[in-house]
């Protein structure tokens, strides 16, 4: 399991100073009709504040004051590889798909009014977000995303493995995905998934160590420095950009070769038909 800390045991709530002294008569008939306090939780935010991301300045704000863009670089030109990878291998896979998003490093903010609830998965996949432009996620306008993914790095792999789960479960995102292309966790892929009391439980690995995603109806596997998705059914592998560009090159060119080799054969016969004739025209 996760190293995050339970939600059943963070249940802080505080409440209203307690009179140190014996009441008047005007206090105890003001508190007998008084409507009784509601005991007041932290928000999310405060209570998985080392879940939380921190923009970069500087930060571009919207109009209500919730983050939008920063000045983050990318940890990796691996974490650009795969980020990349996974937002152009699911578009293209679900690209009729009219509720589809997926996106990478996209602002998923959580708590209107508050400009510090703000978490930045890798991937963040939904299908009920609809089209549309958008320069962040928010929860008051949108469905709980139904998938999100982190891929560790150097500097952050603790938080993404001890912080951060226990945010997103609390969420209620259905999946949540730890890519490890440096080698801190016994597997290259994990998967977390909500059971039904809302808690997260692991996936099961598969033979070949990857695990399978039922939010996209996918394997996600090892491979290389990073991972692909796999067609459960056919068990091909879901192509990257230059991959799909090298494929229809491939495809071409085995089409023209068929094509002329096609064009002989009927070439021969033109030619054999004319020579009979002739031979009957001497």
């Amino acid at each position: 399991m996760l190293a995050h800390p339970s939600l059943r045991q963070e249940h802080l709530w505080y409440f209203p100073m307690m009179p140190t002294e014996s009441p008047s008569p005007t206090t105890r008939a003001a508190a007998a009709t008084a409507v009784p306090s509601v005991a007041r939780q932290p928000s999310l935010a405060a209570r998985h504040a080392r879940a939380l991301y921190r923009p970069v300045p500087p930060v571009g704000y919207d109009d209500e004051g919730h983050p939008e863009s920063d000045s983050a670089t990318v940890e990796s030109l691996t974490h650009e590889k795969l980020r990349t990878y996974a937002v152009g291998a699911l578009r293209s896979r679900y690209a009729a798909h009219a509720g589809f998003l997926a996106a990478a490093d996209m602002g998923l903010l959580f708590e209107r009014g508050n400009p510090a609830a703000v978490m930045a998965p890798d991937l963040l996949v939904s299908f009920g977000a609809g089209g549309g432009a958008r320069s962040s996620y928010k929860l008051w306008e949108a469905p709980v995303p139904d998938l999100v993914m982190e891929l560790l790095s150097p500097k952050t792999w603790r938080r993404d493995v001890e912080a951060k789960p226990g945010l997103y479960e609390a969420l209620g995102v259905r999946e949540f995905w730890l890519v490890d292309p440096i080698g801190k966790l016994p597997r290259p892929v994990n998967s977390w998934r909500l059971d039904a009391g809302g808690i997260y439980a692991p996936v099961p690995a598969l033979p070949d160590g990857g695990c399978r995603s039922v939010v996209l109806d996918l394997d996600l596997v090892a491979h290389g420095d990073g991972f692909r998705f796999r067609n459960p059914v056919t068990g091909e592998l879901l192509l990257d950009h230059a991959e799909t560009a090298t494929a229809l090159r491939v495809s071409e060119t085995a089409r023209r070769q068929a094509e002329s080799a096609r064009r002989v054969p009927e070439a021969r016969v033109a030619e054999l038909e004319a020579l009979l004739r002739r031979s009957d025209h001497p």
